[in-house]
């Protein structure tokens, strides 16, 4: 004959069944003051800094900022060009604030997509602005032709061009921007950004 077991009115058992969940619930609490109290971590504060009144900040995108209200999104930090940005009459660019229209003008061979891209993009405070090619060459079949001779008081003219040597010429509203390298250039395009909205 079988006999049942006899249950013990022991609370040892319900003891043990909430000792664990209390254990998973102070390890939880505990992570979270650990989180919180700890700060920003080394690569959150190595990956953003304040340069004059804005802060800026590198994601995936590039460095990022509100400036003037606007968006900014460039892939070269202001720190980075502090030192292109008295190199070359970055400050005169401002010939290009308050025109009617802007023309982007590039030769297409010439692998300068990226710079193009970078003020196109970030062309918020500026007037409308076109894609343009500097002479008529396969690839330009669609696109107006400008140079600076087509700059005038109302419409502008930035040149975007690969070269020997690096160079920054601005002609009452026609800006010329010479690098050796793509990277040079965009580096240069984005000076030229942080010099219209004022952070150089």
């Amino acid at each position: 004959m079988k006999t049942k077991p006899v249950r013990s009115n022991d609370p040892a058992p319900t003891k043990k069944k909430l000792l664990l969940p209390l254990f998973l619930a102070g390890i939880l609490l505990l992570s979270t003051f650990a989180i919180i109290f700890s700060g920003p971590s080394q690569q959150d504060i190595a990956s953003s800094y304040k340069y004059k009144d804005s802060t800026f900040r590198l994601t995936a995108q590039g460095w990022e900022s509100t400036v003037q209200g606007q968006p900014l999104v460039l892939s070269n930090g202001p720190q980075a060009l502090e030192t292109l940005s008295t190199t070359f009459p970055f400050s005169s660019a401002t010939s290009l604030l308050g025109l009617q229209k802007i023309y982007l003008s590039s030769m297409p061979p010439e692998p300068v997509q990226e710079a193009l891209r970078e003020l196109y993009l970030n062309s918020n405070i500026l007037a409308p602005v076109t894609l343009s090619c500097v002479a008529d060459v396969a690839g330009c079949e669609e696109l107006p032709i400008k140079t600076c001779t087509d700059a005038t008081a109302t419409v502008g003219v930035v040149l975007f061009r690969l070269g020997e040597q690096e160079s920054m010429t601005v002609d009452k509203t026609c800006i010329t921007l010479i690098a050796n390298t793509t990277a040079s250039l965009t580096q240069m395009t984005d000076t030229l950004i942080y010099s219209l909205y004022g952070v150089f």
